[in-house]
């Protein structure tokens, strides 16, 4: 139904202006209730542009959206919001838990290098995490959150480290709680770094279709040399990442954005609005038209 798209907001916190961005060294940590109370337990559809978050839910229901995906748990559970994804919750007033929202960059710089890589493997997409079967693993991240919460109600925590590292360790125990296939492999600091700022690059530039040898150029890398990095660290090529990102925007505005098909297509550097409509079905599964229609009850 188009009436029910419209501009996604942008907050640092919910409901918040940017001035009130996280604190702490760029973390910020609060109960499920403090703020879904003000709400009536329904936190609407939002994105952070900068900020990524992690909540924790201990006990009570919870439903939530991440971009076209809707998950209905119970806690413990545990959702992954990588910024710029959109998300909206549903609470009930039994619900239990902690936000945890930060800039990842700044918190990653606390761990070594050889720590970072599981830390943004976990926040290389949306996620919803029945923990259930792994109460142990939501008790020791419960317990870790109580403690940052108690951190950062201290008066120096605008300016003390003690919340990013607690944040650092909270997430790394997650990252290694949650993966669901471990090879075991240890990959060094420098290729995830180039990896990271391959992500960080297609961020910046994908609206702008860039052809993979440009991105390894600013990476100082042959094309080839970027190819394999990418298969070795994340399973894909370079080109599929790149790919991934822009059907990830297009499903983002198709559902969210009042913008026609035509208008998206162009929003998002097509120059042919068939050419995306194919790029989409390969991507998809089915065309534009379709997967908007799904998704807004036509």
């Amino acid at each position: 139904m188009r009436s029910s798209r419209r501009n996604i907001p942008s907050f640092s916190l919910y409901g918040e202006t940017p001035t009130a961005a996280a604190q702490t060294d760029g973390v910020h940590i609060e109960d499920i209730q403090s703020r879904s109370r003000k709400y009536l337990w329904r936190i609407g559809t939002h994105r952070h542009t900068l900020l990524s978050q992690c909540v924790l839910v201990t006990a009570g229901p919870v439903s939530v959206t991440l971009d076209d995906t809707r998950a209905d748990l119970a806690g413990p559970a545990l959702m992954i919001i990588p910024a710029g994804t959109v998300h909206s919750f549903r609470f009930r007033a039994d619900t239990l838990g902690s936000v945890l929202t930060f800039d990842l960059a700044r918190v990653l710089s606390m761990a070594a290098a050889v720590h970072q890589w599981p830390i943004e493997t976990l926040f290389s997409m949306p996620r919803a995490i029945d923990l259930r079967a792994d109460p142990q693993l939501a008790l020791r991240a419960a317990q870790l959150l109580e403690r940052l919460a108690h951190e950062f109600a201290q008066p120096d925590s605008w300016t003390a480290p003690v919340g990013s590292w607690l944040a650092c360790c909270v997430l790394w125990i997650l990252s290694h709680g949650t993966a669901a296939h471990g090879s075991g492999e240890i990959h060094g600091g420098h290729d995830a770094e180039r990896l990271r700022r391959f992500r960080h690059l297609i961020e910046a530039h994908y609206l702008q279709h860039w052809p993979v040898e440009r991105y390894a150029r600013q990476l100082s890398l042959s094309e080839t040399s970027l190819n394999r990095l990418c298969r070795r660290l994340a399973g894909v090529t370079a080109f599929d990442l790149i790919q991934q990102r822009l059907a990830l925007e297009a499903r983002r505005r198709l559902v969210y954005a009042a913008s026609s098909v035509g208008g998206i297509a162009g929003e998002l550097g097509f120059k042919d609005p068939a050419y995306f409509s194919r790029f989409f079905r390969r991507h998809s599964g089915v065309s534009p038209v379709e997967f908007r229609r799904r998704h807004n009850g036509g």
